[in-house]
């Protein structure tokens, strides 16, 4: 039976095949794979809509709210916009509602779909999700409480409890989910196979990509660099720049010459800088499983990580790649092992490939979406 589905949050630069980010990719993959399938799909963006069609890829694209507001700004969120977007959400009179991740407005979106009576399905996009204190928590009470403890708060007790049920990327989040005493499956990342991109032989040693930001660990990222300055290796990052103490970071790191900044870039690019170079690199405190592990893997490159393990899928029997749990230590030691034996990085890169054929593929990941959604419609 076709139904009818609300996806609730950003994608619609990535529908549009522009940078955006790995939340929204998720979207972008589930929504098209359901609308593929003869479903009717909506995304309602919470906002206004930063697209030139009205449908993309089969998904709908509705605006949430007017960019023009009455209400003065520190309340205009509460008082006009959520208001609007839950009209918006009636209107579409959807089966099942999705969120992915954080948000201040999963809260309002929760509420809405317990008074419509239909299915809430609160995907987890990290680690952090489940916590009201992150690595990355900014300061000030205004951004506290926009986006700090009060509203992580508010998010796991006003979205995550009362969701239907709540859609962990990886085990460690069932885990903590059941702990936390949330109703949970696991729905794994999707990936879509894409063309072998473009390769530069010998261009890059590693690469780390995301916004460079305290979330995705760039400070981190700086510290490696400065313990491997003078070996000649060259590691190429790749995002936009979160705010200016990242910016005052980036232009201190350019001066040790081993970084080459690439800027924000088209994800067909990234992807080409991935598959340039020998190894990926990340170094974020929060996130659970990042997309660009999956694409890494899809280009037979295996991952280096300073501390997301996700199934232990970086330190079991055989690895994707090397996890350092947390130390500056061993992720130097690991990045002179990878680098120093390529055929280690062949095994593991290998290995990735196969997993992404098993677990990852979007029409199995769908399936297993589209199981959790009949559970939860009947509770």
């Amino acid at each position: 039976m076709k139904q009818t589905w609300c996806f609730v949050g950003g994608g619609v630069r990535a529908l549009s095949g522009l940078p955006d980010g790995g939340s929204e990719r998720q979207v972008m993959l589930l929504s098209t794979e359901l609308a593929a399938r003869g479903n009717r799909v909506a995304l309602l963006v919470p906002g206004p809509v930063d697209a030139d069609r009205s449908s993309i890829s089969g998904v709908e694209i509705v605006q949430g709210w007017r960019p023009e507001s009455r209400w003065p700004r520190g309340i205009r969120l509460w008082a006009d916009r959520l208001p609007s977007l839950r009209r918006a959400m009636g209107r579409l009179d959807p089966d099942f509602v999705y969120t992915r991740g954080f948000s201040v407005f999963a809260p309002s979106v929760a509420g809405a779909a317990g008074r419509m009576g239909v299915a809430y399905l609160a995907a987890l996009a990290c680690d952090d999700d489940l916590r009201t204190v992150t690595s990355g928590s900014p300061r000030g009470a205004v951004h506290s409480a926009v986006y700090g403890r009060i509203a992580r708060a508010a998010f796991v007790r006003l979205a995550l409890r009362r969701a239907s049920i709540v859609l962990s990327q990886h085990s460690g989040q069932l885990k903590r989910c059941r702990a936390m005493g949330l109703e949970s499956v696991m729905v794994r990342n999707a990936f879509v196979p894409f063309e072998k991109p473009r390769v530069v032989e010998g261009v890059y040693d590693a690469c780390w990509i995301g916004h460079l930001s305290a979330f995705k660990g760039f400070d981190r990222l700086l510290e490696l660099l400065g313990r491997i300055a003078g070996r000649g290796w060259r590691i190429a990052v790749a995002g936009s720049v979160q705010g200016s103490e990242c910016r005052a970071m980036l232009d201190r790191a350019r001066s040790c010459g081993t970084m080459e900044y690439l800027g924000e870039i088209p994800h067909r690019e990234a992807l080409s800088v991935i598959a340039s170079s020998k190894i990926l690199l990340n170094t974020s405190p929060s996130e659970g499983f990042s997309n660009a592990f999956l694409e890494a893997w899809f280009l037979e490159r295996p991952v280096l990580s300073l501390n997301s393990d996700p199934d232990g899928l970086l330190s079991g029997e055989a690895p994707l790649g090397i996890c350092a749990g947390g130390s500056m230590d061993l992720t130097e030691q690991g990045l002179v092992r990878l680098l120093s034996d390529e055929e280690l990085r062949r095994t593991m890169g290998r290995a990735g490939r196969c997993r992404i054929e098993t677990h990852h593929l979007a029409g199995a990941v769908v399936d297993s979406l589209e199981r959790a959604a009949a559970a939860a419609a009947c509770r």
